[in-house]
């Protein structure tokens, strides 16, 4: 620009330095600010705000501070967007002080905190749990003017809910629904679910009931909370009546409302249920996932039904789904359980091409094979481990002690020659 005799103004400059920042060239923007100085060119509001919250976001809080301090003396008015830049990188450092100083700094030099600076540090007093604060700046808010939004609700009412504070969460619902503040169902399912946590079902049931009342829908996440609340309490037939419900007011169980049924049914006993909700579900076009066929498997491995549940397995993988480490361990366990530990082993041979087994599983084969006295497998599944940098624990232990006081001096001498060292990790 400066061959062409072009001069930049404050609004290239400003661009560039927003350049700099968005590819993390701190150092750089800093040496253009300078640059800009020196070339005569007034820095704006949008100039420092954009350095201020590069140097926020990089925990540099003390040149931030007094990159504020410049801008006033180069008599150039910080804004909102400034100051709650500013109070955000202090209050996600956990300096509520500092933050709350900038509050009385900026209304001094004649700006006003807005719902997104209330929100601001709204947020930081929830997570550091100083909600006596929050309540205080609350009423602060209100005083002047400044309305509390969906964001200011929802951060209390997570809040409260972390604490185990519920009932005070309802009420703020309560009130966010009144207002027409509750755009989503997002915030009235966090709370269910903690309501249903609590066991308090008909608290639930009643938060649902005011929410169709006021005009808000619960949709497939909201019944499938409730579902799940029921199955968990042995109420299958209200659940199943739940689901009735659901498709008459025109919402469509998904994949995780059908494995919560599947659970269900299987914690029952009642498999074949199970196996004609899965097809059901097929049907229906919703696809079970790992976690559906994981709980039938594991359902008929219970039984004996070992056939059906390595078939299972099997069509598992031919849908698409991929078996988790959970899902591998419950076939182990099974076959080992069934005395075909040369199968469990072959599934540990599987898993290593697409999922990592886990101490547990290594422990359920060790014990396997340590009750059939081959020490030389354990050693052989001990070596495994040690080569997937997996560390034994008190169980490991204990069945390896118990091996070798088995065994015969020589043959004992032999094993522990053979076990392998793993690291000591603290």
């Amino acid at each position: 620009m400066k061959d062409k005799r072009i001069s930049p103004n404050v609004y290239v400059y400003s661009s560039m330095l927003h350049g700099f920042y968005s590819m993390g060239n701190l150092d750089e923007a800093g040496s253009l600010f300078i640059h800009m100085l020196d070339e005569g060119v007034q820095p704006d509001v949008v100039t420092f705000t954009v350095l201020i919250n590069a140097l926020g976001k990089q925990r540099r809080l003390q040149e931030a501070s007094h990159l504020l301090n410049l801008m006033i003396q180069r008599g150039v008015h910080p804004n909102t967007v400034t100051y709650t830049t500013l109070i955000d990188a202090f209050c996600k450092e956990g300096r509520m002080d500092k933050a709350n100083k900038f509050i009385d700094s900026m209304i001094q030099q004649g700006e006003h905190p807005d719902v997104v600076t209330y929100n601001t540090l709204i947020n930081a007093f929830c997570k550091g749990g100083g909600i006596g604060e929050v309540s205080e700046l609350l009423n602060l808010m209100i005083k002047r003017g400044k309305r509390p939004d969906s964001v200011t609700y929802n951060t209390l009412i997570d809040a409260l809910c972390k604490q185990g504070r519920i009932e005070g969460a309802i009420k703020l619902v309560y009130l966010m629904i009144k207002r027409g503040q509750c755009h989503d169902t997002v915030t009235c399912n966090s709370l269910i679910d903690a309501i249903c946590r609590g066991g308090e079902m008909e608290e639930a049931n009643k938060l649902v009931d005011f929410m169709i009342q006021h005009g808000q829908q619960p949709n497939t996440v909201t019944y499938t909370i409730l579902i799940d609340a029921l199955c968990k309490k042995g109420r299958l037939k209200d659940a199943n009546k739940l689901v009735d419900l659901m498709i008459q007011q025109g919402q469509h169980p998904d994949t995780v409302t059908y494995t919560t049924l599947v659970d269900a049914l299987c914690k029952e006993g009642r498999i074949k249920g199970a196996i004609k909700l899965v097809d059901l579900m097929i049907q229906q076009g919703q696809h079970p996932n790992t976690v559906t066929y994981t709980t039938l498997i594991h359902a008929l491995c219970k039984i004996r039904r070992m056939e059906e549940a390595k078939s299972l397995f099997e069509l598992m993988i031919q849908s698409g789904q991929h078996p988790k480490t959970i899902t591998y361990n419950v076939m182990i366990k099974e076959l080992c359980k069934n005395g075909q530990i040369e199968k469990a082993n072959d599934f540990l041979s599987k898993m290593e091409k697409g999922c990592a087994p886990d101490v547990v599983t290594f422990n359920t084969l060790i014990s396997c094979f340590s009750k059939n006295r081959k020490a030389s497998k354990v050693v052989e599944l001990l070596c495994v481990m040690e080569n997937n940098n997996l560390s034994p624990d008190a169980t490991t232990f204990s069945i390896v002690i118990n091996l070798l006081s088995n065994l015969k001096d020589k043959k004992r001498q032999e094993i522990l020659d053979l076990l392998p060292t793993f690291p000591v990790r603290f």
